[in-house]
């Protein structure tokens, strides 16, 4: 899979994914898929001991897309939000997010999922 809101990178035992939406990292669908290809390569290599989850810009993240939340796509965003907790959830390494800045709402719950902050 191309990434083209989020960058993703392993250097040793590990992964950093950053967010790549500034200025405030909104999460929407396209975001998500992405992390939830990402998650699933960390999970895919045991070699990996920490997933670094970072953000471009002057916040962590501005929460989840008010786009999604529609009567059309708020079932398709809950789906892929629940996909990618289930598969942060089943990882064997650890979790860190680096934040700075804000951290609202969906952006509040990544942070909360992880093991560190």
């Amino acid at each position: 899979m191309e990434y083209k809101e989020i960058t993703f990178e392993k250097d040793g035992g590990v992964a950093r994914l950053t967010m790549n939406k500034p200025p405030v990292n909104v999460i929407g669908l396209p975001m998500m898929e992405e992390m939830i290809d990402a998650v699933g390569r960390v999970g895919a290599d045991p070699s990996v001991r920490l997933l670094l989850f970072r953000a471009e810009g002057k916040a962590f993240s501005a929460g989840m897309d008010i786009g999604d939340h529609t009567p059309e796509r708020a079932p398709l965003m809950m789906d892929a939000f629940n996909r990618l907790f289930i598969a942060l959830e089943r990882l064997d390494c650890a979790t860190m997010a680096a934040v700075d800045g804000a951290a609202l709402g969906g952006g509040c719950e990544l942070v909360m999922a992880c093991d560190m902050v």
